[in-house]
């Protein structure tokens, strides 16, 4: 029985790493989930709680790096907090419509709009925005980075 939850949760863990490059899927959550399963199917011998508990860490600390990335980055490069609202207005709305694309394109717009809006100068708006976008490439690194960690783990406890 342990080989259908083996093989039902590495198809989460499969789907969850492609949830960190395709727009619409969940990422490292679906990992967790999928590490979870197998732990709960096996009546936790391989993964116990104190391995979920470190699995819930890294996945809680990598949903927050990536979401918090851009913001904190944004600040670096001088954006204000109505640029910071305005991307975070934008990223959701862009989200909403235009799934992953339009979270990065709407928190770029909704930055420079935010500036904008308050008597930024293009200039100083288009340096937010370029602050929003390094940020969440840094993020997404983080994301990846953090997501590895926890196949890597969840692999090398499961197999040795």
């Amino acid at each position: 029985m342990s080989g259908v939850y083996f093989i039902v949760s590495t198809l989460l863990i499969v789907i969850g790493v492609l949830g960190i490059f395709i727009p619409g899927l969940p990422g490292t959550g679906l990992v967790f989930i999928g590490t979870l399963i197998y732990a709960w199917g096996t009546g936790f011998q391989a993964i116990g709680w104190g391995t979920l508990v470190i699995f819930l860490i890294l996945t809680l600390m990598a949903m927050a790096v990536d979401y918090l990335a851009g913001i904190l980055t944004a600040q670096k490069f001088g954006a204000s907090k109505q640029g910071i609202v305005g991307s975070i207005i934008g990223g959701i709305a862009g989200l909403t419509i235009f799934n992953i694309p339009g979270l990065i394109l709407g928190q770029l717009a909704g930055v420079i709009i935010g500036e904008l809006m308050f008597g930024r100068k293009m200039n100083e708006s288009m340096r937010s925005g370029i602050g929003v976008f390094i940020g969440y490439l840094l993020g997404s690194m983080v994301k990846v980075t953090l997501t590895t960690l926890i196949i890597i783990i969840f692999y090398v406890k499961i197999i040795f």
